[in-house]
């Protein structure tokens, strides 16, 4: 007889499965009404319902635990990754919302899709073994997939589908293989039991290379260099609100399984494992950046600049991983870059209209003078992600380097603070063309009340994140939410 299932796994499964309602009933709504606005406004109260239950697994720590055995795990980082995401994801469901958009938001299928990749990285997050988090990845990747070639008949668009579906599955074998390799060297597939025989003595050679091919598969979905090169070409083929959500959504639910992976996994006992994951983090801060500051359309550079900052998310992975920094800091990281890369892709997506060429550094000139609106907020996000206090992405770097020095990775450390000096070239060279270059010509900006409401939110969460941290990384961290809203 099967027990009836208790309040915890109801709680801990409960944001994902509010997710999974919504897809089924906006794909039902699409499909018979034919009005896929029917389906963005179920998308949008289906988040809100996802965040509710979130929220409530943060900040009642009676709600963390383990569920079915210990596949499903509910506690701070989790609840707070699952947080970014739906976040992410109801920024980006506004972004595609209006007129502007509509080749995007008018087909049925389209918020219901976006929806399953959202229950996908949230269940990637709260993986507690690998047969939950290759679940997740699949649904989060097919999914995305599907997203990514929307743009039909449209060569760029088709082939950044073929291409991110071609290598995702090439990285999705390796990850495969990698786990297939660990159960073999430790008999186990939940993350702490591994962790466990891995710690009782010398990691063998097969643990060892189902570790690296399993960071080579998440490498890849983090954009690690050299696994990077399908971000900058996804990101360009890609219609903008979709690649608004695969550069945060994807990001932090495969951050969220390495993170998971690197501390309970691969314990400080496998130090082979946390010398690869610097080379590549190394790697991707050098190429990130120079890659960046070689582009000139906004969608590349933004794409580049998502490599670079996969290396900063990596810093604090890497110290979490060894204990020497809480998961907080990954999250903190994650929920801020949530705001400003959407944010910064929002306002791409109003600058580019119906041009795909518009994203070029000449539609920014004069933007200033047309819009200043948007020019004030495209502003204020670059300048976050180049790292300027007191914004919320001066104190995510601040706070992975932090990290890095405190792990013992100095070298790793100042490279990064070298690498902060090169993206303030890359991303003020857009600042400028915005406000002192002249406009070569009037291009059209049209910008749908959806898309204000999602640039608005972004901005102040950026802004909030930089004139609060401390308070930010209290809610963040779940147990101090009483003493961070106590004046």
């Amino acid at each position: 007889m099967i027990a009836p299932p208790d309040g915890l796994v109801l709680g801990g499964v409960a944001p994902a499965l509010a997710l999974l309602v919504a897809a089924a009933t906006a794909l039902i709504l699409g499909t018979v009404r034919a009005d896929a606005r029917q389906g963005g406004a179920v998308a949008l109260l289906g988040l809100v319902a996802s965040a509710v239950f979130a929220v409530r697994n943060l900040v009642d720590p009676g709600a963390h635990g383990a569920t079915f055995g210990v596949q499903w795990v509910v506690d701070g980082p989790s609840a707070g990754l699952s947080i970014a995401i739906l976040v992410g994801t109801f920024l980006a469901v506004l972004l595609s919302w209006d007129a502007p958009v509509a080749r995007v938001g008018d087909r049925p299928e389209f918020y219901p899709l976006v929806l399953l990749a959202a229950a996908g990285g949230v269940a990637m997050v709260h993986a507690g073994d690998f047969v939950v988090l290759l679940l997740g990845l699949e649904i989060l990747s097919l999914s995305v997939y599907a997203l990514s070639a929307w743009r039909t008949g449209v060569r760029e668009g088709e082939e950044a589908g073929m291409k991110y579906f071609l290598l995702g599955a090439f990285a999705s074998a390796i990850l495969i293989y990698g786990v297939a390799l660990t159960y073999g060297a430790t008999g186990a597939f939940d993350f702490g039991a591994i962790g466990a025989a891995l710690a009782a003595g010398a990691p063998g050679p097969l643990a060892l290379l189902g570790g690296a091919f399993v960071l080579v598969g998440l490498g890849f979905k983090v954009a690690f260099a050299p696994f990077h090169q399908w971000a900058p070409d996804v990101y360009t083929g890609a219609p903008t609100p979709v690649t608004a959500f695969m550069s945060v959504v994807v990001k932090v639910a495969a951050f969220g399984a390495l993170l998971r992976v690197a501390r309970d996994a691969w314990p400080a006992t496998v130090p082979s494992l946390d010398l690869m994951l610097a080379v590549l983090v190394a790697l991707t801060l050098v190429v990130g950046n120079l890659g960046a500051l070689l582009q000139s359309g906004a969608k590349r550079m933004l794409g580049y600049s998502a490599v670079a900052h996969a290396g900063y998310l990596g810093l604090a992975v890497l110290a979490a991983g060894q204990g020497a920094a809480s998961p907080t800091t990954v999250v903190w990281y994650l929920l801020a870059y949530t705001f400003m890369n959407l944010g910064a892709f929002a306002v791409t997506h109003l600058v580019m209209h119906d041009d795909p060429q518009g994203d070029r550094i000449e539609a920014w000139q004069g933007l200033g003078a047309r819009k200043p609106g948007l020019a004030v907020a495209m502003t204020l996000f670059l300048f976050s992600l180049a790292g300027f206090p007191p914004l919320a992405g001066f104190f995510g770097k601040a706070l992975a380097v932090r990290a890095a020095f405190e792990a013992g990775w100095s070298a790793l450390a100042v490279l990064a603070l070298l690498a902060a000096v090169v993206a303030v070239v890359y991303y003020t060279r857009f600042v400028f063309a915005m406000w002192f270059a002249r406009a070569p010509r009037a291009g059209e900006v049209a910008a749908s009340d959806a898309a204000r409401w999602a640039i608005g939110l972004a901005a102040a969460g950026t802004v909030a994140m930089g004139l609060f941290p401390d308070v930010w990384y209290a809610l963040v961290e779940g147990a101090g939410v009483v003493a961070a809203l106590t004046p």
